[in-house]
């Protein structure tokens, strides 16, 4: 019944012709595969499911809003990676994201829900990598549970994680990243804190 409802709310809005490497806004896919890196395939507008296969590449940029799997259809719901596929997620809404074995996802904003990662732990290699600022936490300070914090934009994100006892759990995958804007504050407050124990070191008899 879900995918009756979900063709009918597609067909009022119109399938997309993404071939180009461009979902653009206004624009709603089904199930859309993509294989390619270069072009990879950028998005603006929204998807039911997006799955990245082979060496493909993914950009969403942002989403139609809100996200819904039923009409009115918006964001992309799902987004799937296998093989050695690459995401990198700027800004939108999803439900879920799944992250393969040698995939790799990078996330720099926008509303996600949910991630989950199939991968075995013999590797202490992330393969999520969440640009954020400095104060994030795991939820209720439990790595099992999800991320919370604050994108490079200052808006917040709450990403809860879907661990699968045939993998490692989900946060030996992440790694968090500080944005540059925060780093370059460590770096002028060590540059200050230098100066000021120089000053007073200076005074010194």
């Amino acid at each position: 019944m879900k995918r009756m409802i979900l063709f009918l709310a597609c067909v009022s809005v119109g399938f997309a012709s993404y071939s180009n490497g461009f979902l653009t806004e206004g624009e709603y896919g089904w199930l859309v595969t993509w294989r390619s890196y270069d072009p990879p395939l950028i998005v603006d507008g929204g998807a039911y499911e997006i799955s990245v296969r082979d060496n493909g590449r993914l950009i969403v940029k942002s989403t139609s809003k809100p996200l819904s799997a039923y009409h009115p259809v918006g964001g992309v719901y799902d987004i799937l990676l296998y093989n050695t596929s690459q995401l990198l997620y700027l800004d939108g809404v999803t439900e879920y994201i799944r992250v393969g074995q040698n995939a790799t996802a990078v996330l720099k904003g926008g509303s996600i829900n949910c991630i989950k990662t199939m991968r075995y732990p013999v590797s202490d290699e992330a393969n999520v990598f969440i640009y954020a600022q400095d104060g994030w936490s795991w939820i209720n300070d439990d790595p099992w549970v999800g991320i919370q914090g604050n994108w490079k934009d200052g808006t917040p994100f709450n990403i809860q994680f879907i661990n699968d006892f045939d993998y490692g759990p989900v946060w030996q995958n992440i790694q968090v990243i500080p944005e540059p804007a925060t780093l370059m504050l460590f770096g002028i407050g060590g540059i200050l804190l230098r100066r000021k124990m120089g000053t007073e070191h200076s005074r010194l008899p």
